[in-house]
């Protein structure tokens, strides 16, 4: 497969095409947030919070996390399958998950501002901002 086929470019980012569909991208684009909804934010390949967010939000009870499938508990925002999780009708506080940049976010994140939580590796420090995302090491 060339680049072409493998990627496609979504605000001057590279995704992977077969995970981020047209479809995907359009049902992020209109994505309606709740003030009360929990994002987290976390750096490709690093979905720690996945399992702690939801853990708090269950008092404690492992249940949920040992029960419920990652992707169904907390669903990343911009990926193929979200749609058909009808997100729309779960009660509040929805658990989300994204990937994307600030500035990659849809226009009602920036109407309500929902509660975002920034999950970061011990070792380096993700920083999300309005132009890009910057990898800084932290010195020891």
């Amino acid at each position: 497969m060339t680049e072409e086929e493998l990627y496609t470019v979504y605000k001057g980012v590279y995704v992977v095409s077969s995970v981020h569909t047209p479809e995907s991208l359009k049902y992020f684009e209109e994505f309606v947030f709740r003030p009360d909804d929990i994002i987290t934010v976390t750096y490709p390949r690093y979905n720690l919070d996945e399992g702690i967010v939801p853990l708090i939000m269950s008092g404690g009870d492992p249940a949920p996390v040992d029960t419920i499938v990652n992707w169904n508990r907390v669903p990343w925002l911009e990926v193929h399958q979200t749609a058909s999780l009808k997100l729309e009708q779960r009660p509040s506080p929805r658990l989300l998950t994204t990937h994307f940049q600030y500035n990659m976010m849809p226009p009602s994140f920036f109407e309500v501002k929902p509660k975002v939580n920034l999950s970061t590796k011990a070792d380096q420090i993700h920083v999300i901002n309005a132009s890009q995302t910057v990898r800084v090491k932290e010195r020891v």
